[in-house]
This record gives structure tokens, C-alpha cells and sequence, in this order.
């Protein structure tokens, strides 16, 4: 095994970067219902902040929400229909700006070390894999997931919803899964006194696919009263690894019908905080990434601050008491922790 890749390096080879800048992210494409006559897409040179603007304009009247939040009840889960969704061009516009603004992006950083093949032999390199708190820090993304997917995550359960917290998952070539896990219990963990009812709004940035690792989620009648067996959390543990609430056992996950939700760049897909879901690791060579936006009912009240303030709480506490300190370097801390962090979820 060769030496760690700077993740400041240039890219193994122009094709690569080319392929990045194009946003292209899958060998095979995932078409929409409606994908050869879309007319929602825009031109790549189009103004974001028109982009935002016309996604603010437009009207739900056509949409069955009685359908959707119908199945949604039903199986814990439901795509949007592809009226709503959002141009992909966009999503991987403001996903750039993220990953590539540097010291000027106002964002939590979760790195994951990537075997990759260079120069003839398998080294590893520290990736960017996942971005957190970033929304109130960028105009477009404030935009986006305060206005336009507020409004539809409101419409489809019919009340007014306010954002919870968010993750911006980038999933690169190798990038590993995500091991099978419910929402509610870990959301709840946070804030003893927060709110008691979820829902997350996955918007797919590049098309979703087996091969590249896209969400899986295993449908039902899911809820607080009626769900999966989840584990303990361990005490004193990592809060983003084994002492994270909503772990599924692995006999009970292997009993499991998880389904695959494959989708297009774009997409909006709503699952319930009680649904199991998981992923498996990105086995193409381009990156699959997509953001999931959790949100509250307003009427329980605004958290997204005082989450996010939680949560550093509890990691630095962690780090702490397994000595991550000052003394070692910012790299050493960020291995340490990316090995407690990643040791419940599987590589296959």
C-alpha cells in the first residue's frame, strides 16, 4: 500500500476532471417518467438565482398530494412526481460551489480515506465524503431548502414544516455504505426537549443507481408505535458511530426486503423517520451524491441552531475522551475519528 494522496492534489487525469465538471456521474442513465420531453431542465450557462426563482413560482395545483401522502403512510416512502423535481444542473452547481469554495464555504466536514489506484499502485487518499450544517451559510441552498422544498415537504403532509438539520452525502468511487439504521431515535437523541416527529427530503444531485450505492429503504406501515428492532447505543460512544440511536441489528436487517430507490439527478424522494433504510458502497467510477434534508413540524418548533450546537457538543466531548487532543495533528484526529466513525458500516 503506497502513501496517502493529498486531497489538495490534482485529479489522476483530465478525462476525470472533465467528467466532474460535467456533472456526469453514472455509466447508465436513469430516466424519469417524463425525462425525453423535459422542459423543466435548463441550459448549463442559466442563472441559478433564475433557477431558484422559477422553482419559488411554481404551482401545485396539478399534484395529487392525497396519492402521495396515501403511499407515503403506506410504505414510508414516496418520490415526487418529476413536475416537482429539481434541474439537476442546479443541484450539481450549488454542490460544486460547496466542495470546491474551500476555506470560504462556512461548513462541518466528514472525511473518509479511499483506496484508489495511482501511478500503478493502490494508495489511499483522504476524501471529502459528507458536509453538514452548510445551509444557512450559502444563498442558494437557504433558498432552496427553506423555500422551495419547505413548500413541498409542507403541501405533502399538509402542515407547515421548518428544517431540522441536513447532510450532503458525496459518496465517491469506493465510498463505502451505509449500515441499515432508523432515523427517529438518533434525532431524538440530540435534544431531550426538541421535536417528536420527522421527515426526510432526499434531493438526488447525480442519477441514483444499484452499481453507485443509491438509498435502499425497506417499505411499510412504519412508526413510532409499530417499527424494526433497533440496537442500544453504546454508552459514552462516538454520536456519529456506536453510540448513534437507530442501529438495526444485523440478524434482524438480513431478514429485511430492502428495495432500491433509483432515480435521476433531481429527484425528491420523502421517507419517513421510521423507515429502515441503508446503502451499499459506490462501485462506479463516478461520485453519487445526494443531500437529505430532515424536517420538523413548525408547530414543535424551530431547532436547527441549537442541533447543530448539540451535536458539536457531543463530538467534541467524544474526542475527548478517547484523546483527540490538541497535541496530535489536524490529520491524525481527522483518521482517528473517520475509523471509530466508519466501523459499523459495511464495505460491500
Amino acid at each position: 500500500m503506497g502513501a496517502p494522496v493529498d486531497e489538495n492534489e490534482e485529479v489522476d487525469s483530465a478525462d476525470e476532471a472533465l467528467l466532474e465538471l460535467l456533472g456526469l456521474s453514472s455509466l447508465d442513465a436513469v430516466k424519469g417518467d417524463d425525462d425525453e420531453n423535459d422542459d423543466r431542465e435548463v441550459a448549463t450557462n442559466s442563472d441559478p438565482q433564475d433557477q431558484l426563482l422559477a422553482l419559488d413560482a411554481r404551482e401545485f395545483e396539478n399534484v395529487s398530494w392525497t396519492e402521495l401522502i396515501t403511499e407515503y403512510h403506506s410504505t414510508g416512502i414516496c418520490v415526487v412526481p418529476s413536475s416537482l423535481h429539481v434541474p439537476s444542473e442546479l443541484m450539481r452547481r450549488m454542490t460544486d460551489e460547496l466542495v470546491w469554495g474551500g476555506n470560504t464555504v462556512q461548513a462541518d466536514k466528514t472525511y473518509e480515506t479511499i483506496k484508489v489506484w495511482k501511478q500503478g499502485e493502490l494508495q489511499e487518499r483522504r476524501t471529502l465524503t459528507r458536509l453538514e450544517n452548510f445551509v444557512d451559510y450559502h444563498d442558494g441552498w437557504k433558498s432552496l431548502c427553506h423555500g422551495y422544498l419547505r413548500r413541498v415537504i409542507s403541501a405533502l403532509l399538509g402542515e407547515e414544516m421548518v428544517l431540522f438539520k441536513e447532510k450532503l452525502n458525496l459518496k465517491p468511487p469506493g465510498g463505502s455504505g451505509f449500515a441499515p439504521h432508523l432515523d427517529g431515535p438518533s434525532l431524538r437523541v440530540a435534544l431531550e426537549e426538541g421535536p417528536t416527529k420527522f421527515v426526510t427530503v432526499m434531493v438526488a444531485i447525480d442519477n441514483m443507481t444499484s452499481q453507485n450505492g443509491c438509498l435502499r429503504v425497506c417499505k411499510g406501515a412504519w412508526s413510532e408505535a409499530s417499527h424494526c428492532p433497533v440496537v442500544e447505543p453504546e454508552e459514552d460512544g462516538n454520536p456519529d458511530a456506536g453510540g448513534r440511536a437507530g442501529a438495526i441489528p444485523s440478524d434482524v436487517a438480513e431478514t429485511m426486503d430492502f428495495e432500491d430507490i433509483g432515480c435521476p439527478g433531481g429527484a425528491i424522494a420523502a421517507f419517513s423517520d421510521w423507515a429502515p433504510h441503508r446503502s451499499a458502497a459506490n462501485q462506479s467510477p463516478f461520485s453519487r451524491r445526494a443531500v437529505f434534508l430532515t424536517y420538523n413540524p413548525a408547530s414543535q418548533g424551530d431547532f436547527h441552531a441549537a442541533y447543530y450546537q448539540k451535536m458539536q457538543a457531543l463530538r467534541d466531548e467524544w474526542k475527548t475522551r478517547i484523546g483527540l487532543d490538541h497535541n496530535r495533528t489536524q490529520w491524525e484526529q481527522d483518521q482517528q475519528n473517520d475509523l471509530a466513525g466508519l466501523a459499523t458500516i459495511p464495505r460491500i
